[in-house]
């Protein structure tokens, strides 16, 4: 019979500890046609993981450095958690092997082979927790500071932040940003979604209750019954409905200008409307946010 031991490390072969590799990182202001390259940056602009034409997910996102220049990425995947995991306006990202080409004569940034991303919240002071779908990756003291210079950059050029706004604040009519936790769902039709949303405020406005049969709504019956007045109906649209889809019961999400208006009801009575118009202009769309979200945990609290 063969038994068989844990393997050892034998003593007359020098045992030598991995080591991070070394990258070298470049400037947004240095950046060469047709040259792959590693980068950091902070987020300008972004648009949510959406459905693109084929089969794939895309997402694009304008980053900027302390070198003041732009550079516009798209990426796809298959997989949509495979895209960088941007949720805020000031994330700081890092790219591995972008590849960069020349549009219009403008750099634009995709994805090479072997792509990798980070990113990180831009708030000085939080945690600096690398957000990835990598299950390896490296990240030393020097990325840190990067990260916490990155922070400091984009606090003083302030950055134009959209509004991020609570039930209890809203006003019709307006765009803004959203994060509650999905508490019910339904189809409404081929070309719309409902998403029964609270973040723990009630809004001050008569909102619109969109019929569907009991029996097509997803969620805890008990729990829908409890938080009913604290709960807003939005209805997504059109490309935003392959989204609302997969979302799951209890998660929470950000939802990126979002559009609230005045709606004259059947008896008369205005109600407000939450709605998430169809296409990605301004941004638009929808992100589930991963539990350790600052966002998150505050609304825990």
């Amino acid at each position: 019979m063969v038994s068989l031991t844990p393997l050892s490390i034998n003593p007359s072969i020098p045992h030598h500890p991995q080591v991070a590799p070394k990258y070298t990182y470049t400037s947004l202001n240095h950046l060469k046609n047709g040259s792959v390259v590693n980068l950091y940056g902070a987020v300008k602009f972004f648009k949510p993981p959406y459905l693109s034409k084929g089969t794939d997910f895309c997402t694009v996102v304008s980053i900027v450095d302390q070198s003041s220049a732009k550079l516009v990425c798209s990426f796809f995947k298959a997989v949509k958690d495979a895209l960088p995991q941007i949720y805020r306006i000031g994330d700081i990202v890092r790219f591995h092997r972008i590849k960069v080409i020349l549009m219009d004569f403008k750099p634009y940034g995709t994805s090479g082979p072997g792509f990798a991303s980070l990113t990180f919240d831009g708030n000085i002071g939080s945690p600096v927790i690398p957000r990835t779908s990598s299950k390896t990756f490296s990240f030393t003291d020097e990325d840190r500071k990067i990260v916490e210079d990155l922070r400091i950059w984009v606090a003083s050029n302030l950055f134009s932040l959209p509004p991020m706004k609570k039930l209890c604040d809203i006003q019709p009519s307006m765009f803004f940003e959203f994060t509650g936790q999905l508490i019910g769902k339904a189809k409404v039709d081929g070309s719309s979604y409902l998403l029964k949303i609270w973040d723990g405020t009630k809004c001050p406005f008569p909102s619109w209750n969109v019929f569907v049969k009991e029996e097509d709504l997803e969620g805890d019956g008990s729990l829908l019954r409890r938080l009913k007045y604290l709960t807003v109906d939005v209805v997504a649209y059109d490309n935003h409905v392959h989204v609302a889809k997969l979302l799951k019961i209890g998660q929470f999400i950000s939802m990126y200008n979002m559009h609230v208006k005045t709606h004259s009801s059947e008896n008369g009575r205005d109600v407000i409307q939450f709605l998430l118009h169809g296409g990605t202009g301004h941004g638009r769309g929808i992100a589930v946010l991963p539990e350790n979200h600052p966002d998150i945990i505050e609304l825990k609290l």
